[in-house]
This record gives C-alpha cells, sequence and structure tokens, in this order.
C-alpha cells in the first residue's frame, strides 16, 4: 500500500516537473529573444499557447488517471 501512495507521489513530482521544465523554456525564449529577429507578437508563435495549454490538460489528465487507478486499487484490496 504504501508502495502505491510512493508511486502516486513520485509520478505527481515527475509531471510537475516536466511542466516547469515545459514552462521554463518558453520563459528564456521570452526573455532571451535574439536581437536580429522580431519579436512576435504573444501567443501567435506557431500556436505555441495551444501547445502548452494542450500540454498542461495532458499532464493533469494523467495524473487524474494515475490517481484514480491508485484509489480504486485501494479500495479493492480493502
Amino acid at each position: 500500500m504504501t508502495n502505491k501512495i510512493n508511486l502516486v507521489i513520485n509520478l505527481s513530482i515527475l509531471g510537475l516537473l516536466i511542466y516547469l521544465a515545459v514552462a521554463v523554456k518558453s520563459l528564456q525564449k521570452e526573455v532571451f529573444w535574439d536581437r536580429s529577429i522580431m519579436k512576435p507578437a504573444i501567443g501567435e508563435y506557431y500556436g505555441f499557447a495551444e501547445g502548452k495549454i494542450e500540454m498542461k490538460y495532458n499532464v493533469q489528465e494523467l495524473l487524474n488517471n494515475v490517481l484514480k487507478e491508485t484509489i480504486n486499487n485501494q479500495q479493492g484490496e480493502q
């Protein structure tokens, strides 16, 4: 039982780390922009805003599904 709780915690941490890595990369692109290239309007850079929202949704769905599965497995053991 504690192994499953540890697994859920580890997967949650992994999901947050992936989300933060994507957020830091996008922030780095905004902060350290090459001066020789014209900066596009925010949110219109190759559909990046939609991709960021989709990535956040996918990570949240992954974590929700793992939590639901763990809860169902724990209820089945009792």
